[in-house]
């Protein structure tokens, strides 16, 4: 089964993207680009689901808010 969660994406003042999962508290993570950040918020995302103990199949990020600069 794959959990959806829906992501809001900013950059900081350098440029570097943050990624931020509105559904989980505190589930936040950067990266020096777009791949860098998905790929530790996904991390981030699963951390939070195994301390919770509903890690259970894939997960997707989907982006819902994306602010171009």
């Amino acid at each position: 089964m794959t959990q959806r969660f829906a992501i809001s994406v900013d950059w900081d003042d350098y440029g570097h993207p943050i990624g931020n999962v509105p559904a989980l508290d505190d589930c936040t993570a950067t990266g020096r680009d777009m791949e860098e950040m998905l790929d530790r918020l996904e991390e981030e995302v699963r951390l939070q689901l195994i301390d919770r103990g509903e890690i259970g199949g894939d997960i997707e990020l989907v982006c819902y808010d994306i602010w171009i600069v």
